[in-house]
C-alpha cells in the first residue's frame, strides 16, 4: 500500500482514515471523485465515481461490500436529485474541484510548484490553498494546513498579488484563533528567484519565514535527485559565492536569521572534497505535494503541454513527488477523450498524476493565462512562427551604449546567454548589425533560438528553434555547453565579485541561473551603468563622444558587495575570461592582478572625474589603455565584422598537406560571387598542389548559403577545383570542423621544441610551470583552452617541470574532444574594440 499524505499515522482505523482523507475539516460532504480517489490510494481499489451513483455523500452516507465493488447511499432517499447525477464514465476520478484537490495537502508538507517568473503558474490551485488556509483560520480549526516547506525555482509571481503571492499568509483574517503551527500557511521557503513574489519575500526579510535562496539550476536538479533517491546534487556550482557554507564565505544560501538557525541550514548545502576537489551538495528534499501545470488532460490524467511557452520541469517535479510516496496537483485548461492525445505528445503519463483541475474557460485570463501579460501567444508557445522576428532599434542611449560595447564579443556559431535587464539589449544589437541569424541565443528554462522575450515576459522566446525541460538546459550550462554570457551586474568589487541576488537586508531578490551560468561560461560580460539612480549622460552621436551630465546617487563599483553571486577569485582559478562593460569604461579581471584592470574609456570621459572619484576603489589601470571604438557612440550602425576574411578562413597544414576551408556564413547571390570564390581558391591552392601534389582538403559548410538557382554554376566550378586540386575531401559541421583542425594540429608534435617552448612559459624562471604558466603557454602555442577540473588532474605534484613537460603537452592535445577549445572557437576577445 503506497504511504501517502492522505494516511500518515499508523494504526488508524479505516473508517477514520477516510474520513480524514476525503473530508476536509470545514466541509460537510464529500465529492464522489475524492471517495474513489481516497479508497483506491488507501486500500489499492480503484472505485470510478459512476460507479457511486452519488455527486456528494456526507460521513454517513457510504458504506463497502466486502469487494468494495460498489457503494451505495444510506440517505438516497432523502436527495434523490443528487443521487441520480452520475459522473460521465468518461470523465477520469482525477478530475475534481481546487478545493478537493488541496483538501490532500497536510500540516508540515514539502510542497513544489512549477513556473517560471511570470510564466505557467498553477494559479487556480495556489489560490484554492490560499482559501483554505484562511477559511480554516476563521473557522478557529487547530491543526488544520499550516507550516508547508514551499520549494520553487522560477519564482512564478506577477510582482503583486498572484502566483506564488497566494501562499504569503500569515495572518488569519477576522480571527485571533492560532492553529497548531501558529499562523503562517508557509514555514519555510526555498527558492532560486524571490523577484515576482514579493509578499512571500517580504515575509522573508521580516524573519516571520525561514528562507534560503539557492541557484536555480541546482534546485531543478536537487528535484530530480529526489526523484531517483539519490542525496542530493553535487557540484561546483555556488563554490565561493553566498551559497558556500564555509565560514567567512557564504551562509549555505540562507536569506535570514530564521534559516540561520534552522537545523535544516547545516544539511541543505554541504560541501564535500572527492579527488582532492571541492564540491557542493544540494541535499535532495522529499516532496509530498506537487502544483504543476499543464495545457490538457486526457480522462487518464495524461498531461500534455501544447499552449505552455515553456516546460518548467513539470515532468521532475511530478515524479519526485509521486516517488516521495506524495500526490501530484495538476491545473489545465482543458480535457481531452481518452485516448485521444498522441503518445508522443504526453508530456506527463496519467500513472503519476492525482488530481486533475480543469480551469474554466471564462476564467483563463485570472488563472490560466499563458503569462499574466498573455492570453495565449501562439508564436512563444511554438504554434506558429512569426513572419517577422525583427528586433526594435533602441535608441542612442546608456543602455545601447554599454550593448554596442559588449556585441563585440560575439562571434558566427556560438551559444548564448542573455540576462535580463541591460543583457536584452546585445539582441537588439545583434539584430541591427545582422549578426542575430548566425548566433544560437538561449535562455536558462529551455529555449534554444529564436529572440528571447524581454522584460516581464522574460523566459520564451519569439520563433525559438527548439524547446527542452529547465533541468536539462542547466545540465547543458553547467557542462559548459555555452560560449559567452552576457549579465546584469548591481554591485562589483575590487576582486571583480558581483551582486545581483541582494542589494539590502530589507530587498530580497535571488540569483535566479545567474550562479550556474555565470560559474559555467568561458567568456563573461557583466554589464552595468557606471552608477543608478539618476544617471544621464549626453551622447554625441556624430563625433562618437560622450559626457556625463547627471552623476547617478547610486555607486556600482564598491568595496564589498553586499553578497557575493559571484567570485572573481574563483573566475581566476577556473580559467574564465571575465570583463565588466560600462557606458563610459571597460575592466576585466585576470590573474596578472589581484583586482579589476581597467582596460578602456570612453571619448569624452574624464578619467579622473567619471571613473576613478565614482569608484569606492582604486582598480588597476592597464598600461595600455585605450579608447573605447568610437562607432559605438555614433547613430549611425557600426558595420561590424562578423566573419574574417577568406584569407583567414583557409589554414594550410603543411606537416599533413592539409588545407582547412571556413565557409560559415558564406552567402553567394550571384554568379560573379561564385566566380570570384572560385578564382580564390584556385590561387590559393595551385601553388600548393604544384610543389606538393592534390590536397586533402577539408571543408566547414555549416551556414553557407546559396541562391535558389546557383546550384548547377556552384557545382560546376567546384567541380574543377576539386579535379584540379583535391586529393580527398571531407565535410564537417560546426564543432566538427573545429575538432578536425586540432585534431591536425597534433601533427605539430613533429615540430613542437619542448625545451624552447617550456623556457616560454616558464614566466618566472623558477623552472616549474604554476597552473597558471601551463594554462596560458598551451592557449599560446596550440589554442588550447584548459579548465580547472584539466589543470588540477596535469598539475597534481604543484606544477610541470621539464621531465614531464612534453607527456602532458601530448595529454592535453589527445584532450582535445568536448573538453577543450579551440583558440579559433573561443570567440574576439571582448579586451578590444578598437
Amino acid at each position: 500500500m503506497m504511504q501517502t499524505s492522505l494516511i500518515r499515522c499508523a494504526g488508524v482505523r479505516f473508517r477514520t482514515a477516510i474520513k480524514s482523507a476525503i473530508l476536509s475539516p470545514t466541509a460537510k460532504a464529500t465529492s464522489a471523485s475524492r471517495l474513489s480517489f481516497a479508497t483506491s490510494r488507501l486500500i489499492g481499489i480503484d472505485i470510478r465515481p459512476a460507479i457511486l451513483g452519488v455527486r456528494h455523500l456526507t460521513d454517513k452516507s457510504f458504506i463497502f461490500t466486502g469487494t468494495a465493488s460498489s457503494a451505495v447511499t444510506a440517505n438516497a432517499s432523502t436527495n434523490a436529485s443528487q443521487s441520480n447525477l452520475p459522473i460521465p464514465s468518461h470523465v477520469s476520478h482525477k478530475v475534481c474541484t481546487p478545493s478537493d484537490a488541496v483538501s490532500l495537502i497536510s500540516p508540515g508538507d514539502t510542497v513544489c510548484v512549477s513556473g517560471f517568473v511570470a510564466q505557467g503558474s498553477p494559479d487556480l490551485i495556489l489560490k484554492a490553498l490560499s482559501d483554505r488556509y484562511e477559511n480554516e483560520c476563521k473557522a478557529g480549526i487547530v491543526g488544520g494546513v499550516g507550516d508547508l516547506t514551499l520549494l520553487f525555482g522560477g519564482g512564478p509571481g506577477d510582482w503583486h498579488t498572484r502566483g506564488l503571492n497566494y501562499l504569503a499568509r500569515v495572518k488569519c483574517p477576522d480571527s485571533t484563533t492560532q492553529s497548531k503551527f501558529g499562523n503562517a500557511l508557509v514555514k519555510r521557503a526555498i527558492g532560486g528567484h524571490y523577484g515576482q513574489v514579493p509578499q512571500l519575500g517580504e515575509l522573508a526579510t521580516s524573519n516571520q519565514i525561514e528562507a534560503w535562496t539557492l541557484p536555480m539550476g541546482s534546485i531543478s536538479r536537487m528535484i530530480r535527485a529526489q526523484a531517483t533517491h539519490s542525496p542530493g546534487h553535487i557540484t561546483t556550482v555556488g563554490l565561493g559565492t553566498y551559497v558556500d557554507p564555509t565560514p567567512g564565505i557564504g551562509s549555505g544560501g540562507a536569506a535570514n536569521e530564521l534559516a540561520l538557525e534552522s537545523p535544516l541550514n547545516k544539511e541543505l548545502v554541504t560541501k564535500l572534497t572527492i579527488d582532492n576537489t571541492d564540491y557542493l551538495m544540494y541535499k535532495a528534499l522529499p516532496i509530498h505535494v506537487a502544483i504543476i501545470r499543464a495545457t490538457t488532460a486526457d480522462s487518464s490524467g495524461n498531461l500534455s503541454f501544447e499552449h505552455e511557452s515553456l516546460l518548467c520541469d513539470q515532468r521532475i517535479i511530478a515524479t519526485a513527488a509521486r516517488n516521495s510516496g506524495g500526490v501530484v496537483l495538476a491545473q489545465v485548461k482543458r480535457l481531452s477523450a481518452l485516448g485521444s492525445l498522441p503518445s508522443r505528445s504526453v508530456g506527463i503519463p496519467g500513472a503519476m498524476v492525482d488530481c486533475v483541475c480543469v480551469v474554466d474557460e471564462e476564467d483563463h485570463d485570472i488563472f490560466h493565462g499563458m503569462s499574466y501579460t498573455k492570453r495565449h501567444d501562439p508564436v512563444l508557445c511554438g504554434e506558429i512562427k512569426s513572419p517577422s522576428d525583427e528586433v526594435p532599434k533602441m535608441p542612442l542611449n546608456e543602455r545601447k551604449i554599454i550593448a554596442r560595447r559588449a556585441s563585440f564579443a560575439l562571434k558566427p556559431g556560438k551559444v548564448v546567454n542573455l540576462g535580463i535587464g541591460l543583457p536584452e539589449g546585445v539582441a537588439s544589437v545583434a539584430g541591427e548589425e545582422g549578426q542575430l541569424p548566425y548566433i544560437t541565443l538561449t535562455t536558462e528554462p529551455g529555449v534554444f533560438g529564436g529572440l528571447p522575450a524581454s522584460g516581464t515576459e522574460f523566459g520564451p522566446a519569439v520563433n525559438a528553434s527548439a524547446l527542452v525541460e529547465m533541468n536539462q538546459q542547466f545540465d547543458f550550462y553547467d557542462g559548459g555547453g555555452l560560449d559567452m554570457c552576457f549579465l546584469g551586474a548591481a554591485q562589483i568589487s575590487p576582486e571583480g565579485d558581483v551582486n545581483v541576488s541582494r542589494l539590502s537586508k530589507n530587498k530580497l531578490i535571488g540569483p535566479g541561473g545567474f550562479v550556474d551560468i555565470s560559474q559555467s561560461t568561458r567568456n563573461i560580460s557583466f554589464l552595468c551603468t557606471f552608477t543608478a539612480r539618476g544617471l544621464k549622460i549626453d551622447c554625441d552621436g556624430e563625433r562618437g563622444s560622450i559626457k556625463i551630465l547627471t552623476e547617478g546617487t547610486t555607486r556600482k563599483f564598491v568595496n564589498k558587495v553586499y553578497e557575493r553571486t559571484f567570485s572573481g577569485d574563483e573566475a581566476v582559478r577556473r580559467g574564465q575570461k571575465v570583463f565588466y562593460v560600462t557606458e563610459r569604461a571597460v575592466f576585466r579581471r585576470t590573474a596578472s592582478n589581484d583586482k579589476i584592470e581597467l582596460i578602456e574609456i570612453a571619448p569624452g570621459i574624464d578619467l579622473q572625474k567619471d571613473v576613478l572619484d565614482q569608484m569606492d576603489f582604486e582598480p588597476a589601470i592597464s598600461p595600455d589603455l585605450k579608447l573605447m571604438d568610437e562607432r559605438i557612440f555614433k547613430h549611425k550602425k557600426m558595420n561590424l565584422k562578423l566573419f574574417g576574411s577568406m584569407r583567414d578562413r583557409c589554414i594550410y597544414h603543411p606537416e599533413d598537406h592539409v588545407l582547412f576551408i571556413d565557409l560559415y556564413g558564406v552567402s553567394l547571390v550571384s554568379q560573379d560571387e561564385i566566380d570570384l570564390i572560385a578564382d580564390y581558391f584556385n590561387k590559393i591552392m595551385e601553388p600548393l598542389t604544384e610543389s606538393r601534389g592534390p590536397l586533402d582538403v577539408v571543408v566547414n559548410y555549416d551556414g553557407f548559403d546559396l541562391l535558389t538557382g546557383l546550384e548547377e554554376s556552384y557545382a560546376e566550378a567546384l567541380d574543377k577545383i576539386q579535379k584540379k586540386h583535391y586529393k580527398s575531401v571531407k565535410r564537417f559541421p560546426g564543432r566538427a570542423f573545429r575538432c578536425a583542425r586540432l585534431k591536425g594540429m597534433m601533427a605539430n608534435m613533429n615540430a613542437f621544441n619542448p625545451e624552447a617552448a617550456f623556457a616560454e612559459m616558464d614566466e618566472d624562471g623558477d623552472g616549474l610551470l604554476s597552473r597558471q604558466e601551463l594554462r596560458a603557454g598551451i592557449r599560446e602555442h596550440f589554442g588550447i583552452r584548459l579548465r580547472q577540473t584539466e589543470l588540477d588532474d596535469l598539475c597534481k605534484n604543484g606544477g610541470v617541470t621539464m621531465s614531464n613537460f612534453s607527456d602532458v603537452v601530448g595529454e592535453c592535445l589527445r584532450r582535445c574532444g568536448s573538453e577543450l577549445a579551440l583558440k579559433g572557437d573561443e570567440g574576439n576577445d571582448v579586451a578590444s574594440s578598437n
